[in-house]
């Protein structure tokens, strides 16, 4: 795909980095329209912008450190704070955020199922652009395939090392998020009044998706040759015992 496009006077745009600006700018518009259709003090969010941010960026990159621990060892953990090619989890992202949602609200006293609510659906929302970026720029990728969707990266940037056609695992997971968003909107919209029950089963609903998904993942990780499961999966059965409890 493009992980990168080359513009006039040497200007270099990365297709994952617009990607991830336009789910953020994505996620945190359907929260204020979520906000208000669920009774939500949207000023919360905003108030609450910059420790979320910093928590999900901060974790992101301590979990995909985790995840390769071996590199980090040999190489040091200066590691932490240098990064290339957009090195982040997922899964270590959204523990960061609902780290600092949960103690906020706590605080706050107030409801974690309508939060809950809005808030995944938000994610799953800018998850489709998400993936789309991770897609293009190749930042997720699956194992080799002969099934006839396989997808073929051909740019020399790219950070999937196989030659041979993939399993387009970012399309599948934008196109879950995309199939589970639906479903949960128009079910809080038209019958669904408990609030937080459309969150949790957005996250029981996903959870699966990527604990499956994963077992196609085309990178490496260091924790599945000790736990047959990559840190994805790990946060994957972690979120389906969370929601269905």
């Amino acid at each position: 795909m493009y992980p990168q496009i080359e513009l006039p006077l040497g200007i270099t745009v990365y297709t994952f980095g617009i990607a991830l600006s336009i789910s953020f700018l994505l996620f945190f518009w359907m929260l204020y329209k979520l906000s208000g259709k669920y009774g939500i003090n949207t000023n919360f969010f905003i108030g609450n912008a910059l420790p979320l941010f910093l928590s999900s960026f901060v974790f992101s990159r301590l979990f995909f450190l985790l995840s390769e621990w071996r590199d980090v060892v040999s190489d040091g953990f200066v590691r932490f704070f240098l990064t290339s090619d957009y090195n982040f989890s997922l899964a270590g992202g959204a523990f960061g955020f609902f780290l600092v949602l949960v103690y906020r609200l706590k605080k706050h006293k107030l409801p974690l199922g309508k939060y809950l609510d809005a808030v995944i659906l938000a994610f799953l929302f800018a998850g489709i652009v998400g993936y789309l970026g991770a897609f293009i720029g190749g930042q997720i990728y699956g194992k080799p395939t002969n099934l006839p969707f396989g997808i073929t990266y051909s740019d020399p940037e790219t950070a999937n090392p196989y030659t041979s056609p993939v399993v387009p695992l970012a399309l599948i997971y934008a196109f879950f998020s995309f199939v589970i968003f639906v479903v949960l909107y128009i079910a809080r919209a038209a019958f669904v009044k408990i609030d937080g029950l459309v969150g949790y089963l957005g996250i029981a609903a996903f959870a699966p998706v990527l604990l499956i998904g994963e077992f196609w993942n085309g990178a490496e990780d260091s924790l599945k040759s000790l736990f047959f499961l990559n840190l994805t999966q790990i946060m994957a059965v972690v979120c389906m015992l969370f929601a269905f409890r």
